[in-house]
């Protein structure tokens, strides 16, 4: 599970951001090592997803993600032929980044 964050950095939030560039590069390379075995590895990058982390954030709900999208859009990816690959599920707010 990536984010949004391994795709661009943020004020106060390097740490977080440094770990999230390292998995998505770690993902890329594990899709390489094994897809020669069939196993598909997509990299989930969601943005805001309403969840605890969140809690106590002045901030209205419809301008997150609901982490049920996130699940079904992750089935979607998991559910194709084995001849397709989902290598990257990039899912945002429809309102934007927060």
């Amino acid at each position: 599970m990536c984010s949004v964050a391994s795709l661009r950095a943020y004020p106060s939030g390097g740490a977080y951001s440094v770990a999230k560039f390292a998995l998505l590069g770690l993902t890329k390379a594990l899709r390489e090592e094994l897809k020669e075995q069939s196993i598909r590895v997509t990299a989930v990058l969601p943005g805001a997803t309403l969840t605890a982390s969140w809690e106590g954030a002045d901030l209205p709900p419809e301008r997150f993600i609901k982490a049920e999208d996130v699940a079904e859009a992750i089935f979607g990816a998991y559910t194709l032929s084995p001849q397709a690959v989902v290598e990257e599920l990039l899912i945002r707010p429809q309102l934007g980044d927060i």
